[in-house]
């Protein structure tokens, strides 16, 4: 899957990012068009509307955008669905459809990795982004979701308001490095899983003046420790690159209770991030 961001006006916007990341962590821009990876037919599924959590719903030139989710919108990964229909509830298939998450901050804009998203079938379209912080209250309209649709070779697009919030368990993080500058890392992990062995997965873009692609070229060490306790567990084993900025790999969680998962990033045999990267996990 290839990554890609849109961005509006940036203007500093930088330097407030690592601010919020800090403050985030401690509480709790727009891109090209390219082709399109093959995809398998499992992919193709379509979603079971009471698996959602509907997010957004708006009319606009005849046609309903309703906006649906894996989950409630938090800054980090999520998997984004939309769904159109017309007036009298047909569904709208167009080909032509595409969309992209996009930050408001009043003077500044910026976006965030995102997938192009995959026709469905019977209205629906789906594709994963991560958005690398929450809104901030009275500092603009916020995250939206701008979708385009070509006619006639003009395109249209529409803003919708998607509300995202601070999560209370950080799944996306950053860190300079020492060759792609600052990287956001976002690890996929559920907040709590039960005890034992677990694949982990991480995406992983570098930021990039306007743009986020994909980093592929890394190996993400890990190691877990509980967060009461010095001693951690051992058979983890790194995460690998399996393609398109997306990184795999196995942790153990022996027992249960807080632990945190310490990821380190290397890159031709040195370590790379300058930041410590640590994401916490409830393990029951």
């Amino acid at each position: 899957m290839n990554l890609y961001s849109r961005v509006g006006t940036v203007g500093g916007v930088i330097l407030l990012l690592l601010a919020f990341s800090v403050a985030f962590s401690a509480s709790s821009c727009t891109g090209d068009h390219s082709k399109k990876n093959g995809k398998n037919a499992t992919d193709f599924i379509l979603p079971k509307e009471s698996d959602l959590v509907r997010i957004a719903d708006t009319v606009w030139d005849v046609t309903n955008y309703t906006v649906y989710a894996d989950a409630k919108l938090n800054n980090k990964y999520h998997t984004i669905y939309l769904r159109l229909r017309d007036t009298s509830g047909i569904p709208i298939n167009d080909k032509s459809l595409d969309f992209y998450p996009e930050m408001s901050m009043g003077r500044m804009k910026h976006g965030g990795p995102f997938e192009h998203p995959v026709a469905l079938g019977e209205g629906w379209y789906r594709g994963p982004m991560v958005f690398i912080m929450a809104d901030i209250p009275q500092m603009g309209k916020g995250w939206q979701l701008h979708t385009i649709r070509s006619h006639n070779r003009i395109k249209d697009t529409l803003a919708i308001k998607i509300p995202v919030t601070a999560a209370a368990t950080m799944r996306t993080m950053s860190s300079g490095t020492r060759d792609d500058s600052r990287v956001f890392i976002s690890c996929l992990l559920p907040d709590s899983v039960k005890q034992g062995k677990h694949p982990i997965r991480f995406l992983m873009n570098k930021m990039d003046g306007h743009h986020f692609p994909v980093l592929d070229h890394y190996v993400i060490k890990l190691k877990t420790n509980r967060s009461t306790a010095e001693a951690g567990a051992s058979e983890n084993f790194a995460a690998e690159s399996t393609g398109n900025g997306y990184y795999e790999g196995t942790v153990n969680f022996s027992m249960p209770g807080r632990w945190e998962v310490i990821v380190e990033l290397w890159k031709a045999g040195k370590k790379s991030n300058q930041d410590d990267i640590k994401y916490l996990v409830q393990v029951i």
